[in-house]
């Protein structure tokens, strides 16, 4: 783990256990055993700590929910993985979300708007792609789908919230009753509302990863990672990138190495959206 990493971990324990505001930059560097200028190497400042906290739990849901849906075929698999994984995760990082569910209406300000803005458009992107191919016959109504999907989980986060920690949900039959829910209004819709003029202006625009986004994180990950398989499995990536037809087992090989370590995961999303929207630019 990177010192970085370090005091994320070390401050998503503390928020939850004090809170964000009774949190001090000092308890943190003590639970951490370090200094409060190796502390400031990494952060400006405790609010910087805060948005770097977020942007990596929205960047690992992101990448996660996206790597699931997508080693699935079949379409209704993906909607269950879709809606099994957004609850899972939830679970896993509990702690951190809690925090900042309660504590919204302080922690929330432009920056951490502006960062839960880009990741969402990003999984609405999915989204779309998915609910096409679940409900091609329903193509007129596929911008409420996107409302409802994630209208129904937001429904549910505030009961998976309520519970006590002691509880768990059945995460399965959770996913799969939103399924069949979905299914069930997608199946009896008669009036689309949402039309795709209405939705590009909440979405502003869609998403494209660039290479040098890409670049972007393989410098950021080789500034603390150590294991030469993973730096290896990123520099050849990076060459099968530069190739006008990347060779694609060869890029395969390197991401299912890359994907076994979670910091990696942003960094296969950004590799497979790249490529994606390569195929389909031709």
């Amino acid at each position: 783990m990177s010192k970085k990493q370090l005091i994320m971990e070390t401050a998503i324990q503390l928020f939850a256990e004090k809170g964000i505001d009774a949190t001090s930059v000092q308890q943190i560097t003590d639970t951490c055993g370090i200094s409060k200028g190796a502390f400031y190497l990494s952060f400006k400042s405790k609010d910087e700590l805060i948005v770097s906290i977020i942007d990596y739990f929205m960047k690992k849901i992101t990448s996660q929910i996206d790597h699931t849906v997508n080693n699935n075929s079949d379409p209704e698999d993906k909607l269950y993985h879709y809606y099994y994984q957004s609850f899972f995760l939830m679970e896993q990082h509990f702690d951190l979300a809690i925090v900042f569910m309660k504590e919204q209406s302080q922690t929330v300000n432009e920056t951490i708007l502006e960062i839960i803005n880009h990741y969402e458009m990003m999984m609405n992107q999915l989204l779309h792609s998915m609910l096409l191919q679940l409900y091609p016959k329903s193509e007129q109504h596929i911008y409420d789908l996107i409302i409802v999907v994630n209208g129904l989980i937001a429904g549910y986060v505030q009961h998976f919230f309520k519970k006590s920690l002691g509880d768990q949900f059945d995460l399965h039959l959770l996913a799969t009753s939103l399924v069949e829910k979905t299914n069930i209004l997608a199946e009896h819709m008669k009036k689309p509302y949402f039309t795709k003029e209405m939705y590009a202006l909440q979405q502003d625009k869609r998403i494209a990863i660039t290479k040098n986004d890409i670049l972007k994180e393989a410098d950021t990950l080789r500034s603390y990672i150590n294991d030469e398989l993973i730096l290896d499995s990123i520099s050849i990536t990076l060459e099968q990138l530069e190739q006008t037809n990347p060779h694609k087992t060869i890029v395969a090989g390197m991401l299912a190495n890359l994907q076994a370590d979670p910091v990696c995961s942003w960094f296969c999303y950004l590799v497979r959206k790249y490529l994606d929207e390569k195929k389909q630019s031709l």
